[in-house]
C-alpha cells in the first residue's frame, strides 16, 4: 500500500512529539499477535492450522493468514495435510509480543516450522523497518538493497534460517540475492516499496532452483495515517490547522493535506481563522488507522470537523470507490456512467454519511441528484479509477449557492511486492496438451504456453478468453461430440485467437508476458488450443485441454 507522502508534513509533526503518543503494542497488551505464513511448496493441496487441537484455517503456497489476536500462554501448533500432522511445535506467546510462525524448506529442502518475534518498538518518523528471513531451499545469500542504480545496503551470508531487520529511510528499493561471497545474481532485482511508519518482514521461499522460489512479504503499519479536507466554502482567508500549539499547515476550502504519519497516540487538534479557534476536536489514533478528518458543513450549513476510517485493505482485482456526503445540501443521489452508461447509482445518500463499493477501472462520470429526482443537481463530473487505488469522493460546500464540489483523495492498497502468477491444467482434452514453461512467473516476465501431441505439421488456433462457464449462449464445457468431434470440448470463451504452425512433433510454444501495470487487477484468464486433424473425427478438429492463469 503506498501513499503520496509530503515530507514537510514530517518536519512538522516532529514538533509535536511531545504530545501523548503510545507504543503499537498498547492496542493489545494483554495479549499476544500471531501471523502464519505458508512457504512450502509443491503440496498437493492447502494445509490446516490447528492449535491447541482447534483448527484455525487453511492455505495454500505463499498465502498468509493474521495477525491473529490469541491470550498469552503455550500453543501447540500442528501444520496439517489431508487430515494428518505434517509440522508441529510448541509455542509460548508472551503478552504485547507479535510473532511470526513459517512453514518452509530448510537448506537441504526440508520442511520445517519456524517461529520469529517481530520488532514493533515505535520508529523515529520518517522510517521504514525492514526484517528480511531466508527460509527457502538455498545455501547462504548476501542480500543487497539498490536506490537508481547505487548500492544502499548490504546483508552478507544470509543462511537459512537468519534473519536480519534494519531501519531504512522509506521509498522504492532494487532488492536482488547473491550467492554468498560473490557478484552471481540468485534472484531479484524485484521492487520494493517501503512506506513510512511501516514495518516489512521479508521471507524468502521455495526452492531457489524452481519456479517456486519467491519472496513472502508480511506487511504491518506501526503509525496512524491522518489526511484533512478543508470542505468549508466562502471563509475570508486560508484556516490553520495546529495540533496543540504547534501549526501544522494552512490551506484553503477544496485543498487536502496529507497522509501525516504519526505514532499512535491522542492529538488535538484545531483549526483557525486568523488565529481564532473555528472547530475543535481530539484526534485518538491506532497503530494501522487510516483516517480522513474533515472541517465541512452539516445539511443545516453549521460547521463541523468530523473522522472518518478509511478501508485500505489490498484489492484481489478493479478498485474501491467511497462517496461521502459533506455538504449544505439534503439527501442526494449520486450516478455514475460509463460511455453513456449507468454503471452506478447511491441513493439516497445523506449529510455525514457515504458508501463504499468495488468498482472497475476506468473513466466515470459522477452526476448528484436531489433524492429520488431526474434533474442534475451537479455534474456530470469526470472520476477516474485505477487498478489496485481506492478513491474516496468527498462532496463538500453548499450545493443552492453554486460552491458544491468533489475533493478526491486517493489511497494505493496494493501489495509492497507484485505476487507471482501460476499456470494450472485442467479440463479434458480429445488428443493435443496444452502446457506453461514455468509453471510460475512473475509479472513483467516472459511466460510461454505450449502446445504437444498435436497433429504432425499442422495448424492450431490458441483462444484466450476469460470465462470458463459461458460463451454466449453457450454453458461450457460445451461438447463438440454433437457436430462430429466425439470427447472434444470447448472449455473457454474467445475474447482473441490466432493462428499457428505445429512442428513435425505436433508441438509449438507462444510467448507473452502480463504487464507490472496489471498487478492488482489482472483476471483469471483461460487459453486452449483448437488443432486442425481432418483424420481424426469428422468434424476435423481436436482440442486441448484448458490453461488458467491467475494470480497466486
Amino acid at each position: 500500500m503506498r501513499h503520496t507522502f509530503h515530507s514537510s508534513f514530517a518536519i512538522a509533526l516532529a514538533s509535536i512529539a511531545s504530545f501523548a503518543s503510545f507504543s503499537s503494542g498498547v492496542a493489545f497488551a494483554q495479549d499476544a499477535r500471531l501471523t502464519v505464513l505458508h512457504g512450502v511448496p509443491g503440496l498437493p493441496q492447502p494445509v490446516a492450522v490447528v492449535a491447541n487441537g482447534t483448527p484455525l484455517f487453511t492455505f495454500d503456497y505463499r498465502e498468509q493468514r493474521g495477525p491473529l489476536t490469541l491470550p498469552a500462554g503455550s500453543y501447540a501448533i500442528e501444520v496439517r495435510l489431508g487430515g494428518t500432522p505434517i509440522l508441529s511445535t510448541t509455542l509460548v506467546l508472551n503478552a504485547a509480543v507479535d510473532y511470526s510462525v513459517l512453514a518452509h524448506l530448510d537448506a537441504a529442502g526440508t520442511p520445517r516450522l519456524s517461529a520469529f518475534t517481530n520488532d514493533r518498538s515505535a520508529l523515529a518518523l520518517p522510517q521504514s523497518r525492514l526484517t528480511v528471513r531466508h527460509l527457502a531451499k538455498a545455501p547462504a545469500v548476501d542480500v543487497a538493497l539498490e536506490q537508481n542504480g547505487t548500492r544502499i545496503a548490504t546483508i552478507p551470508a544470509l543462511a537459512n534460517g537468519g534473519t536480519v531487520t534494519t531501519n531504512v529511510a522509506p521509498g522504492e528499493y532494487d532488492a536482488s540475492l547473491f550467492v554468498a561471497g560473490t557478484t552471481t545474481r540468485a534472484f531479484g532485482p524485484v521492487r520494493l516499496a517501503l512506506e513510512n511508519g511501516v514495518a516489512y518482514a521479508v521471507h524468502a521461499v521455495g526452492d531457489v532452483a524452481a519456479p517456486s522460489f519467491g519472496l513472502l512479504v508480511q506487511r504491518q503499519s506501526l503509525t496512524a495515517r491522518v489526511t484533512v479536507i478543508h470542505g468549508i466554502p466562502a471563509l475570508p482567508s486560508p484556516v490553520d490547522v495546529f495540533a496543540g500549539a504547534a501549526r501544522l499547515f494552512a490551506f484553503d476550502f477544496g485543498e487536502l493535506r496529507g497522509p501525516l504519519v504519526l505514532n499512535p497516540g491522542t492529538y488535538p487538534l484545531s483549526v483557525q481563522l486568523n488565529g481564532a479557534p473555528v472547530l475543535a476536536a481530539n484526534a485518538t489514533v491506532a497503530a494501522g488507522d487510516d483516517v480522513t478528518v474533515v472541517a465541512h458543513l452539516d445539511a443545516g450549513g453549521t460547521p463541523r470537523l468530523s473522522s472518518f476510517p478509511n478501508d485500505v485493505s489490498p484489492l484481489a482485482s478493479g478498485a474501491r470507490l467511497t462517496v461521502r456526503h459533506l455538504a449544505k445540501a439534503p439527501a442526494v443521489d449520486l450516478a455514475l456512467d460509463s460511455a453513456g452508461a449507468r454503471v452506478l447509482t447511491l441513493p439516497a445518500v445523506v449529510n455525514g454519511q457515504g458508501a463504499t463499493v468495488p468498482i472497475g477501472a476506468s473513466l466515470f462520470f459522477a452526476t448528484v441528484f436531489p433524492a429520488g429526482g431526474t434533474s442534475a443537481a451537479f455534474g456530470p463530473a469526470p472520476l477516474k479509477t485505477a487498478t489496485g487505488v481506492h478513491s474516496l469522493v468527498h462532496a463538500v460546500g453548499d450545493l443552492a449557492a453554486g460552491t458544491f464540489r468533489f475533493v478526491v483523495q486517493t489511497i494505493d492498497v496494493r501489495d509492497a511486492v507484485a505476487g507471482n502468477l501460476v499456470g494450472v491444467v485442467g479440463g479434458a482434452s480429445c488428443g493435443p496438451r496444452i502446457g506453461v514453461v514455468p509453471a510460475s512467473f512473475a509479472y513483467g516476465e516472459e511466460f510461454a504456453v505450449t502446445i504437444a501431441r498435436g497433429p504432425s505439421n499442422g495448424m492450431a488456433v490458441f483462444n484466450i478468453g476469460n470465462d470458463a462457464a459461458q460463451a454466449g449462449a453457450l454453458t461450457l464445457p460445451f461438447a463438440l461430440g454433437g457436430i462430429g468431434a466425439p470427447g472434444c470440448f470447448l472449455l473457454t470463451n474467445v475474447l482473441a485467437t490466432h493462428p499457428l504452425m505445429l512442428d513435425a512433433t505436433g508441438a509449438a510454444r507462444v510467448g507473452f508476458l502480463v504487464p507490472r501495470a496489471a498487478f492488482g487487477g489482472f483476471p483469471e484468464a483461460f487459453v486452449q488450443f483448437v488443432a486442425v486433424d481432418r483424420a481424426a473425427n469428422a468434424l476435423g478438429v481436436v482440442t486441448t485441454d484448458l490453461l488458467t492463469i491467475r494470480a497466486n
